[in-house]
């Protein structure tokens, strides 16, 4: 892949909106490992501690984080530019959305989520990431968890995440060609489902904390073995 072709592929709209449903795909995978990694909050300090850990120890772990956080950029700076465009030339906008399926809530949505998202993730990484780390980053979700306050917050941003992935997903095939009578409905139908299964798992984390669930399942074990 040389210069002239990332130079030729910015320049069109097409090749704009190709960058922005590909990185979109990417940070969708990334979302998956996430909440996989978030989950084994569940089984404890020990286990979750001890994941953070090696993935701490990962020698590649700054330039994944690199390569996402440029694939984050990428994608919002492709969504400005595309959104920019159909502001501009919105006569023809409801013909264009027609063509990819007609208006949903996610599609209708979207230029209002994305600003959600990104001062969620702000929000997010100055709670957990850019911060000091001694205390364990177990009792750092739990201590957050505990937090009415924080888990509104964590609830909403989650919830403008599932408007934007409802559409997201199912645009992004479409951008990439994957556009049939037969098969568009169920990449709709599969983009809800991912969206849905996603944030779910994500809102029931904080809930679970944030209820004492965690402290009553051990207590209840602990009666049990006495």
């Amino acid at each position: 892949m040389n210069l002239d072709f990332l130079t030729r592929l910015y320049a069109t709209s097409i090749g704009r909106k190709l960058v922005m449903s590909v990185t979109g795909l990417f940070l969708s995978a990334f979302i998956m490992f996430h909440l996989s990694a978030n989950l084994l909050l569940l089984k404890g300090a020990k286990i979750f501690n001890g994941f953070v850990g090696i993935m701490e120890k990962n020698p590649a772990l700054p330039l994944l984080e690199t390569g996402l956080f440029l694939i984050f950029i990428l994608h919002i700076l492709m969504g400005a530019w595309v959104r920019w465009e159909d502001w501009k030339n919105r006569p023809h906008g409801y013909e264009r959305r027609k063509w990819q399926g007609g208006r949903t809530v996610g599609s209708a949505t979207m230029l209002y989520t994305a600003p959600i998202i990104l001062l969620f993730l702000l929000y997010h990484l100055f709670t957990f990431r850019f911060v000091d780390h001694s205390m364990g980053y177990y009792e750092m979700a739990v201590s957050a968890f505990r937090s009415q306050t924080y888990v509104i917050i964590y609830i909403a941003g989650f919830a403008a995440l599932l408007l934007h992935l409802s559409h997201g997903v199912q645009s992004a095939f479409q951008t990439l060609g994957i556009n049939h009578p037969k098969y568009t409905p169920w990449i709709k139908i599969a983009g809800w489902f991912f969206a849905i299964i996603s944030v779910t798992g994500f809102t029931v984390i904080p809930l679970y904390f944030f209820f004492g669930i965690d402290a009553k399942t051990s207590h209840f074990i602990i009666e049990i073995m006495h």
